[in-house]
């Protein structure tokens, strides 16, 4: 996907709009038995994300035709987020999002899985850079 599609859906819904501030990044959708995770069986969704001056917004996409879903997307202001961070693994980064008032055991920890590269999107990488300089790589202390 051209990351212009993007900025022109966001445009489009009255949001802020600027290039190099969207990646694409995996969630599971669904927490299976430990040796599915071996085995690559758990069950995860796509998803871009935007991060704009004060707020990120949550961009479904269709799994099977990975377009936008027209209409459906949730905005998150940064005041309600505690912190942002990656972190470095192997062949992909983890990107954190803790909200205000979470606990470790609580779900307002967000945990995604963001690839280095993605063939279709080739300026993602790109983005993938600015936003790892905006937030960082530990977690702030």
């Amino acid at each position: 996907m051209k990351e212009e599609v993007i900025v022109d859906y966001l445009k489009r819904h009255g949001l802020e709009a600027k290039s190099g501030k969207t990646i694409l990044v995996e969630r599971k959708t669904r927490k299976r038995k430990w040796y599915a995770a071996l085995l690559g069986k758990n069950e995860t969704e796509k998803i871009f994300l935007n991060f704009a001056e004060r707020e990120f917004v949550i961009l479904p996409i269709a799994q099977d035709a990975m377009t936008l879903i027209e209409g459906d997307y949730a905005q998150v202001p940064l005041i309600e987020v505690k912190s942002i961070y990656f972190k470095k693994q192997p062949s992909f980064y983890s990107l954190m999002i803790q909200y205000n008032n979470a606990t470790e055991t609580d779900d307002r920890i967000k945990k995604y899985k963001v690839p280095k590269e993605v063939p279709d999107s080739p300026w993602h990488a790109k983005n993938l850079e600015n936003l790892i300089d905006r937030f960082g790589l530990t977690e702030p202390k």
